[in-house]
């Protein structure tokens, strides 16, 4: 009898397969009398993938069948680790000029069967890149149909993208923090077991994702937030200097455009660092008149969610112009603690 492996060596062969690829076949189709239909050959774009076999803690051999599949069949799970709607041609360039050249997917995307009734028949669990890249292109999506629990699609997931680069720090800074009390029942010294990593490791990760949202409404994309980042930050979030970092992050949070990660954490450290009163109290937004274009109306924050709004009576602007001016402001920025 074949020995059992390890749970974190059953996992990881949750990223493995021995697969075969299955072709469209005609249902009301045969092989002729006498003939046995001949097993599909393994391919070679598949054969390379961490090896043919899936060893599961019995210690059996599982062959695993590949299919092509309209990828609007497929809905991404509700669980993966990955930002499908920030998604673009730009973030997958490298698969669609790898799809171009190859004539279509090489590698499966993994899947399970969904079974709540809707419009879809799969999820993905694994290769939410390479479904969007299949919708964009219009083209088949090789699918790998798996029975996995939530427990093993989040390991799965966990394997497969661990180590890629375009997966970022915050995606899986989240998607570790949603387990933790999904599956491991808020004990990160077990789920650091199962992940087969340190506490410390894990910690960093889940530093990032409890970011005060403010912080994370600050940034111009969440993806650009590494565990460095979380990390300076952190012991910024406590004490006397979290007001001045949460004041300033409000700040810029209300900016048309945000700034980029690296900028904004460097502006967040520089204003626990600096007292008070030096400190600019830089205007949150400025309103002209619509005759001479002169500011009438400036908005400043004061406090925590306080605001202070001044309106130049000299300026030319009428009383109604004022007041939809300052009723404007006060919508956008005032945030009176409760």
């Amino acid at each position: 009898m074949a020995a059992k492996g390890s749970t974190g060596e059953m996992f990881k062969a949750l990223a493995r397969g021995t697969q075969r690829v299955e072709e469209p076949v005609d249902p009301g189709g045969s092989a002729p009398t006498g003939q046995t239909p001949p097993a599909a050959p393994p391919t070679g774009i598949l054969a390379g993938r961490e090896g043919a076999i899936w060893e599961v803690s019995s210690g059996k051999k599982i062959t695993r069948v590949v299919r092509r599949v309209n990828p609007d069949r497929c809905r991404i799970w509700v669980r993966h680790n990955r930002r499908y709607d920030l998604l673009s041609p730009e973030s997958c360039a490298d698969l669609i000029e790898g799809f171009r050249q190859q004539g279509g997917q090489e590698f499966p995307a993994v899947v399970r069967r969904v079974t709540d009734g809707g419009p879809y028949e799969y999820e993905v669990i694994s290769g939410a890149r390479r479904h969007w890249t299949a919708r964009f292109l219009k083209y088949d999506f090789l699918i790998e149909e798996r029975d996995l629990t939530d427990l093993e699609a989040f390991r799965l997931s966990d394997i497969e993208n661990r180590h890629r680069e375009d997966l970022s720090d915050y995606e899986r800074a989240v998607d570790y923090l949603q387990a933790l009390n999904l599956y491991f029942d808020g004990s990160q010294k077990q789920m650091a077991m199962n992940l087969e990593r340190s506490e410390g490791w894990l910690s960093r990760y889940l530093d990032l994702a409890r970011l005060d949202p403010i912080i994370v409404d600050a940034v111009r994309d969440v993806r650009e937030m590494t565990v460095n980042q979380a990390r300076v930050i952190k012991p910024l979030l406590n004490g006397k200097t979290r007001g001045l970092v949460i004041e300033r992050a409000t700040e810029l949070a209300a900016l048309p455009e945000k700034p980029t990660a690296a900028d904004l954490f460097r502006v967040l450290t520089s204003a626990a660092a600096e007292p008070k009163a030096a400190r600019p109290n830089a205007p949150l937004e400025t309103a002209t008149t619509k005759e001479t274009g002169k500011v009438f109306a400036v908005a400043r924050r004061h406090g925590r969610g306080g605001l202070i709004i001044q309106v130049d009576g000299n300026s030319g602007a009428g009383k109604e112009e004022a007041v939809a001016a300052v009723t404007a402001m006060m919508e956008r920025y005032y945030a009176p603690s409760k």
